[in-house]
Parts: structure tokens; sequence; C-alpha cells
């Protein structure tokens, strides 16, 4: 009996090569021979040859599988190939019923973002049809949707089921033991090669249960080519991303990740195929393992829906009884800074990335050795490398000046000592953090470095046509805290200083309930530790799966894939998005380019190149506007500067300042810390500073001319930019 999948298969190729051969039936008997000849040969390989890339790619094709829990977003998607030229409506199918409808209008990948049904496996299925019912056809692949129940989920590493038969037996064993006794399965891979043929050929002919494989290549298009290992940290993210998405992971099997990665959720054990075997001869393993599964099912039942995404998500905790208070105002900024450091008694310690000799980097400095002088045990922190000290012989005077005060230790991270030391992977890892803590009871979390752009008003500097880019203020946010989340910043602080040998720090660690409550706002630091997690991806990511209504940015990085599809899947749903940039080269008010070093212009051509995307799928895109100052007197009387701040707040409800930016350096290399506040009296109040703010700045609209008049050198820049420098 023939296979009904195959046979629709084939009608469906044999459909759209008879759109794609001209001729009649009764004039074209060399187009017909062709069109039989060439699918009569399809039968014996067709299962290969559609999961080729290549041919997915001219035939279209599902592109994943999924994995989540019931009521979930879930996104579906599919890339049409040459059936997109000819199709005109989508319709996407689970399990045989249709969840949703799709205009293709010339798309070359199309998605529908859908809530997840009931427990079960769905074959995900997509229909093409153009409105005059010409065109149907049906893509191809084998794609399914999983969604989980109670019962604990096993994600099983398929690589093992690649060896050989000998080596893929204990493999199989241990499978097939987890399968007896209960538990539910899924599979995963991370490779450099997509290795979904050879895997799918391996589940079949083993004859395992249909389950979701999921793999991570399109995330580690943002890691280009730098020869690094990622799949640590990519299991830990999948891992704490799907237990967001109620998902019962207990059980990680593989030969590769034995054992917890570094990031990853302690609540999973991971194993060895011997391991999970030996496991469930024992009764009680099971039992403990379905009861974690019951746990974990109650446990998000009962839970805060935003709590529950960023527990998982992050190793972090939300802490309650604190107040906040986030400034997006440079001059208040700093006069807040330098009063904090003036009323220490105690202690202040501070880590920043950059640190630039100008006029602020001169009054901190002083007003840290004045308070140094006093008594005040003053610790400095700094990463090497854009601060310019301790780099191949080269020192930062400013450094310097506070190293030789006794009451002050300074401490370098990242040192390059030598030549040997540059390579583009060290390079990359870096510690982005800036965080400011007096006394152990007073702390900013900040995205401002220590230089005069991050702290001069724009109201304060003179501009005219032919003012220097490196004159005119940047737009930056830091968040102030004060309560028991202070000991978390401090914590941070302590312990990175101790990671890199700082001198002794007595006393030891910072405890929460020596703080005094200072208020009733709730929130949570989020520390990213570079390779070792994704913390400050994952953190975003949460909170635009919450979304509900609405969700303001502020950045001005190149989004990184994960989040840019996670911006478009909060499109699907209706929610609006609006992001407030700037210009990496600062502009007039007519959109020219104000004088600037090539790299600060081609980078700002590279940023709106990977605009484009999210412009087209919906994101209101606005280039900030300060208010109008008597001193700004370029033509057009206003400006587009840089915008350095670091802002997500979503429906009111929950919203994160800090230094993590939105692009691959922040999610995967560089070292961050945020603070996210979960309350809606504070979100609500930043909220609608940044809709001031939006409502005075410049949106960006793709038809104008403003815009069209450089796509051509956005294209040509974002072409020659090389990945390795920017993901």
């Amino acid at each position: 009996m023939a296979d009904p999948k195959r046979s629709s298969l084939r009608a469906s190729i044999e459909k759209l090569l008879g759109h794609l051969v001209p001729g009649e039936a009764a004039s074209g008997e060399p187009e017909l021979r062709l069109i039989d000849v060439a699918t009569h040969a399809l039968d014996s390989t067709l299962d290969r040859w559609v999961r080729t890339p290549a041919i997915r790619q001219l035939i279209g094709a599902l592109e994943h599988d999924a994995l989540t829990g019931p009521g979930e977003w879930v996104e579906l998607r599919a890339r049409l190939g040459v059936a997109g030229t000819l199709a005109e409506r989508a319709t996407f199918t689970l399990g045989g019923l249709v969840v949703a409808e799709v205009a293709v209008a010339g798309e070359s990948e199309i998605h529908a973002v859908v809530r997840a049904p009931a427990t079960g496996v769905y074959p995900v299925g997509v229909e093409l049809s153009s409105t005059s019912g010409h065109l149907a056809s049906a893509l191809v692949g084998q794609r399914l949707l999983q969604v989980t129940g109670t019962r604990p989920v096993v994600l099983f590493h398929a690589a093992l089921l690649l060896a050989d038969e000998v080596g893929a037996g204990p493999a199989l064993a241990s499978l097939r033991a987890l399968v007896a006794a209960g538990f539910e399965l899924a599979y995963f891979d991370i490779h450099a090669k997509n290795r979904d043929p050879q895997i799918r050929e391996a589940l079949a002919a083993h004859a395992l249960p249909a389950a979701a494989m999921l793999t991570v290549s399109t995330e580690r298009q943002d890691l280009g080519n730098l020869q690094a290992d990622f799949g640590a940290m990519f299991i830990a993210t999948a891992v704490r991303r799907l237990r967001g998405r109620g998902v019962p992971i207990t059980m990680v099997v593989s030969d590769e990740f034995a054992a917890s990665p570094r990031g990853g959720p302690s609540a999973v054990t991971f194993l060895t195929p011997d391991a999970a075997l030996e496991g469930t001869r024992s009764a009680a393993f099971t039992v403990a393992h379905r009861a974690q599964g019951l746990a974990f099912h109650e446990q998000r039942e009962r839970a805060d829906r935003i709590t529950w995404r960023l527990d998982q998500a992050t190793e972090s905790e939300l802490v309650a009884g604190n107040d906040f208070h986030a400034e997006l105002d440079n001059g208040r900024a700093r006069e807040r800074l330098l009063a904090l450091v003036g009323s220490a008694r105690r202690s202040v310690h501070l880590q920043v990335y950059i640190v630039r000799p100008d006029e602020f980097a001169d009054r901190l400095v002083v007003a840290l050795i004045q308070r140094a002088r006093a008594g005040v045990r003053v610790r400095f922190m700094v990463d090497a490398l854009y601060s310019e000290t301790e780099v191949v012989g080269r020192n930062n005077p400013l450094l310097l000046a506070l190293a030789a005060e006794p009451n002050i230790d300074v401490l370098v991270l990242g040192r390059i000592e030598s030549r040997r030391d540059v390579d583009l992977s060290r390079l990359k890892q870096r510690d982005h953090r800036k965080l400011l803590i007096v006394d152990g009871v007073h702390a900013i979390v900040s995205g401002r470095n220590v230089a005069d752009g991050y702290y001069r008003g724009f109201g304060e500097v003179a501009i005219h046509d032919h003012t220097a880019h490196e004159r005119i203020p940047w737009l930056d946010a830091h968040i102030e805290v004060q309560g028991p989340l202070v000991a978390d910043v401090e914590r941070s602080f302590i312990s990175t200083w101790r990671e890199h040998g700082g001198p002794t720090i007595d006393p030891a660690e910072p405890v929460r309930a020596n703080i005094p409550r200072a208020g009733g706002v709730a929130g949570r630091l989020v520390i990213h530790r570079g390779l070792a997690d994704t913390h400050a991806m994952s953190m975003y990511e949460a909170m635009l799966e919450c979304a509900e209504r609405h969700v303001y940015i502020v950045n001005d990085f190149p989004i990184v894939t994960a989040l840019g599809h996670a911006i478009r899947r909060v499109l699907a749903r209706g929610v609006r998005v609006q992001l407030l940039t700037g210009n990496a080269a600062a502009r007039r008010s007519d959109g020219s380019f104000f004088p600037a070093p090539l790299h600060r212009t081609l980078f700002e051509l590279m940023v709106k190149a990977r605009l484009e995307p999210l412009l087209a799928a919906g994101v209101e895109v606005y280039e900030f506007v300060p208010p109008a100052s008597p001193l700004v007197v370029a033509r057009g009387g206003c400006i587009r500067p840089y915008v350095h701040a670091k802002v997500m707040s979503v429906d009111g409800l929950v919203c994160s300042v800090g230094s993590a930016n939105l692009d691959a350096s922040a999610s995967f290399w560089e070292s961050e810390a945020n603070v996210v506040v979960q309350d809606a009296g504070f979100a609500g109040a930043l909220e609608a500073t940044l809709a001031t703010m939006v409502a005075g700045s410049f949106r960006i609209d793709p038809l104008s001319p403003y815009w069209t008049s450089e796509r051509a050198q956005r294209a040509l820049v974002a072409t020659l930019w090389p990945d390795s420098l920017y993901s």
C-alpha cells in the first residue's frame, strides 16, 4: 500500500513542477515526460532528498520542531522557496486541524504564532494556495509540535544515535528503558553542521517514539567562526528556556554533557546513557523524577507568570523591600553619582568598563581620592582593554593616580601583557559591568562609563554644524537601588574582585538581612558571566514572552538573532513594539552626519541595516531627539545623537535597566549586570518617561528618502562587516 504522506508530497512536487514548466498537456509532451521522469526518480530517495538544504530552499520546507507546555505561545515557521512566488496564502495545521492562515506576500519565510493545544505530539503542516485556487501545494518535511504534560521529560542527545551499531547500543538501551519507565522523550543536537537528516533516519530505523528534535543552529550564526565550544552554554540555555515554557525537564542524557554545565538549573540531572540505564533499574529513581515533574507543574500553576519566566531563565531571585530610581538624564546622573561618592563613610566599590581622561573623569578621581584620604576604603575595578591600562605596557594616568593612594586598590581585569595575549576570542571576552556600591547600602547599576559623553547633559554642550561627534553627549541610563537587593550588587562586585585576585575584602559576604528595607518594590539582579551562560539574552527573551500589550526598547546595537525572533513572535501576537534608538555617528536635524570617525559611520550603517527586518515586521523605530536647547545652533535646531542606554519595559509591569545590550556581544561574550524591577508603579512611571521621549523623537519611515537614500550603503556595509568583529 502506498504511503499517503509520500503520495501527497509527490503530488505537490508534480504540481509545483507543472507551474514551473511551460506548455499545455496536449502540446507539451517533452515537459510532461520531464515531470514524470523527475517525480518517478524521486520515489526511492525522497525522504533524504527533501531534507538537504539546497532542495529545501528551492521547494520550501517547514523549518523546525517545537517543544512547549500547554497554553504557551509557540512559533511555527516555514521557508517557502519557489512555491512562495506562486502562492498568496499559507495555512498552518496541527494534526490536520487549521490553526492559522497568513498572507505570503512574496516573502521567502513565513511564520505563525499560536497557542499550544493540549498535551500530545502534533504533525505540523503548511498548505499554500492562491486566491483563485489555481495553486495548491503542501510544503515538504516532517515537523512536530510536542506539548508536554506532567510526566518528567528527558532531553536526549541525538548524536548518541549516530554512532555505529555497536556504539549506539548503550544509548538505545537507556533510551528504551526510559520510555518503559514512563519518561517523556525529546531530542537535541548541538553541532556545527546540520545533522537533522541523519538523526531522523536513525530515529526511524530504530522505531523510536515520535518527539521534537531541537537544534541551536540559528543562534550559532551570531557566533561566527571563532573556534570556541559553545555546547555547554547552549544546552544550559535550552533547558532553562524550555522549563520557562512549562516543559518539566528533569534529566539530560548525553556523553558530551555528562555533568551539569555552569549556568544550568540545579533541578536538572545530567547523566551518561549508562548512568541513566542504571537509574531506571531503581524504582526510587523513577518515583523521584515523577514527583519532581508533578511539583514542577504545580509550582508553575501557582506562580506569577513574569516571576516564573525570570526565575527559570536566569540565576536570579526576586527580592522585596527596595526602592529604585531610574535616571536617563546625564547631568542629574553625574551629580547623583558624585554625591553618593561624597557621602561615603566606610567603603566605595566601583566597577566600570571604560575610563577615559576628560573633565568628568578628573572630577570623579578627585572625589575618590578625597574620600580615601578621609579614611574611606576605595576599591576600583576596571576592564583593561577599553580603559587602555595594562595593555602591552600602556597605562591610564587616571588609574595610576588612584593606585598611588594608600587607601585605594585598583584591580585591572583582562590584562593584555604582550602581543601573545591578542587573539579575537580573548579580546571579546570582556567585563562590561558598571556598578557602584557605597557603604553597602546604596548601589547604582548602570550603562554609563567614566567619560564626558555619558555624564554631560544635552543642554550643557554648545553644538554647531561642525561640532565633532565626540563632543556630543549620548543618551544613557542607570538605576539606583536601596534596600536588601544592594547585597546582591555588592556580592557581584566582591565575587569578581576575588576571582581576579584582588586584595582581601573584610567583612566576607554581604547579607540581605543586614540591610534594612527601603521601600515596597521587588526587583532582582541578573548577572551574565560571559561564555558561562546567556542570562542577559534569556532575561530579555523572558520579558518579551510575557508581553501582552506593548514593549518599549531603548538600545542602539545590532539585535542578536534569538531576540530578533522573539520580537517578531511578539509582533505576530499583536503586541506593539517601540524601539528608541540613535545614531552611532550623530546626525543633524536633516539626517546628515556631524563630523565623525569613519568607524562610527560604518557602525551606524551596519546597525541600521540590521534593523531592516524588524522595521518590515512592524517594529516602530524612533531616532532619539533631545529637548531643544539654545546652545544647539546646528541647522534645524536639534540633533539625533547616539543612544547607549539599555532599557526594556513590558506592559507597565516589568522593566530592566543595566549594562546589557540586546546584541551578540552582551548575549554571549561579555559579562553584564541588569536590575529587573517587577512593579507596576515603577514600570509605569518609567514608561511615561519613555513615551515622552518617543513622542519627541524622529520616527523612521521605511519609504522615506532619508531611509531609502542610504539603503545601498547599509547593504554594502552589512555585507562587508566581519561577523567575528560584532558577534
